[in-house]
């Protein structure tokens, strides 16, 4: 009996003293991630990589592009299964990552407030949030586990795909 009190005084005192974990990725986390990286960045930390490079990078080949992702180390850097909206049309960008976890209400009611201190949209739902840092040249990838009832990733991502004149960041 003694060792289960213990255990929970223990627990509750370790979530009292955890400092909240932000829903998004801070500046400084980013940029720890990307340390490597040596040239502008934009104010959420991700690498500015330049408009003229990632029109270059339309012109070669995926071989080409491992070619040079397998010298410098990269080699387990790939996901199949995905599906080509326009197969004629090559895909470059700043890629912009979203991970949504199936829905719990008590953790939806942690994000949300753990959102409103991050000052994220209260419009339009956590699903948007990632879409509201996304400018032009950026392409998002979110990983909903396989979700397909009352989905909307894919609605949202396809409308991003054509909006122009996307914010500057």
């Amino acid at each position: 009996m003694n060792k289960k009190i213990l255990l929970i005084a223990a627990f509750v005192l370790t979530c009292m003293i955890t400092v909240a974990q932000n829903v998004g990725s801070s500046p400084e986390y980013i940029k720890a991630l990307t340390s490597e990286w040596k040239g502008e960045r934009f104010a959420d930390g991700r690498p500015k990589v330049p408009d003229a490079i990632l029109e270059r990078l339309k012109n070669i080949s995926i071989e080409e592009a491992w070619g040079v992702l397998r010298n410098k180390g990269y080699q387990n850097q790939f996901e199949s299964g995905w599906e080509v909206i326009n197969p004629d049309e090559p895909m470059t960008g700043r890629v912009v990552t979203a991970q949504y976890m199936p829905l719990r209400p008590d953790l939806e009611n942690y994000v949300k407030a753990q959102g409103k201190i991050e000052k994220r949209a209260s419009q339009g739902g956590t699903n948007s949030w990632p879409i509201d840092v996304l400018v032009d040249g950026d392409v998002y990838v979110a990983d909903s586990y396989g979700k397909i009832v009352d989905g909307t990733l894919i609605v949202i991502t396809l409308e991003i795909q054509f909006m122009p004149n996307r914010k500057e960041g």
